[in-house]
């Protein structure tokens, strides 16, 4: 391990030697995480279920350290940040079934961007372990459970400072970043009680790549600039094979669109494009598209709504529906 004494504003900093595997196959923190694990095995394959994971280096020196600090007479938190990355999804153009998909460490330089931001809610005196690419524990002496949960929601907010748009280089991959947190001695009196709480998950952020830095310069050559509302199947079809060439995700469309994102993209743009809106999360919009891979479209979306733009491919004729109803 390498260890960065503490100065005026910066916590002591711990960098773990050892480097991550590429895939990522963390496993939960404790013992006691095991029936959570396995009763959610398949959303821990690609979601992690319920338990914020960690490298099985990062379980081993947070161990030691804490080893030491046991038993202890003062309250004790531990702030657990977990990242990964998902890989971008290749489907069939006329299927919707997803095959599953790989989990990867992020590189080294986004977690560092994260914890330029994330070092702002914590005191010169915490100490931080670092795990590059994967992820670090905060270990807080003298922090109790309420103590613990006003930090982690000002480690959320500065999180949310880091727009994917804002991320050098941008990012290129959908990447979570999980929280958890755990106190001593209001959640238990042993380690292993503290473990097991900091690796329940009790923060989720979502970063999605800004679109265009993935489309730009992959735009068809026979795709017009303004896509009239009416297809031939053939265009359909061409239309979804380059949205599975870029890695554009399919996604069923619903029947009725809320009224918060109707608001967002208003119905003749909607109409024009053959677009609509289906999520938002932060600053980024996930729109539905007959022709998702269409940068001119994107474009005017992006310029409209002030917004990152994710398309989406769906089934057309759901869309067309969808359409039919002025909003």
């Amino acid at each position: 391990m390498k260890h960065h004494g503490s100065g005026a504003s910066i916590p002591a900093l711990t960098y773990i030697d050892s480097p991550a595997t590429y895939n990522c196959t963390c496993l939960p923190l404790s013992v006691l995480h095991k029936t959570l694990w396995h009763e959610h095995a398949q959303e821990a394959s690609e979601n992690f279920g319920q338990v914020t994971p960690a490298t099985a280096e990062m379980n081993s020196h947070l161990r030691a350290v804490l080893n030491d600090c046991f038993p202890h007479s003062t309250p004790l938190s531990v702030l657990l940040l977990h990242i990964s990355q998902l890989e971008r999804i290749h489907i069939s153009p006329k299927s919707a079934i997803l095959h599953k998909r790989q989990r990867y460490h992020a590189p080294p330089h986004l977690l560092e961007q994260i914890l330029a931001n994330i070092g702002r809610a914590i005191r010169s005196s915490d100490h931080m372990l670092v795990h590059a690419g994967t992820g670090c524990a905060m270990i807080l002496p003298g922090v109790d459970q309420q103590g613990a949960q006003s930090i982690l929601e000002r480690v959320k907010y500065n999180i949310n400072f880091l727009q994917p748009e804002t991320v050098v280089p941008p990012l290129k991959r959908e990447t979570d970043i999980l929280i958890g947190i755990g106190s001593y001695p209001d959640q238990g009196t042993s380690l292993e009680d503290l473990l097991f709480h900091t690796g329940l998950i009790a923060q989720r952020v979502t970063l999605r790549p800004a679109i265009m830095t993935q489309l730009r310069g992959t735009r068809p050559t026979n795709l017009p600039r303004v896509i009239a509302f009416h297809r031939h199947r053939g265009d359909e079809d061409h239309s979804l094979a380059a949205a599975r060439g870029s890695g554009i995700p399919f996604m069923q469309i619903p029947t009725r669109l809320p009224s918060r994102l109707r608001s967002l993209i208003p119905y003749q743009l909607a109409l024009e494009l053959r677009c609509a809106p289906v999520g938002r999360d932060h600053n980024c919009l996930t729109v539905a598209m007959a022709h998702p891979t269409d940068t001119h479209a994107i474009d005017r979306l992006r310029e409209m709504t002030n917004m990152a733009i994710f398309p989406v491919s769906c089934d057309v004729d759901a869309l067309d529906q969808l359409l039919a109803h002025e909003w």
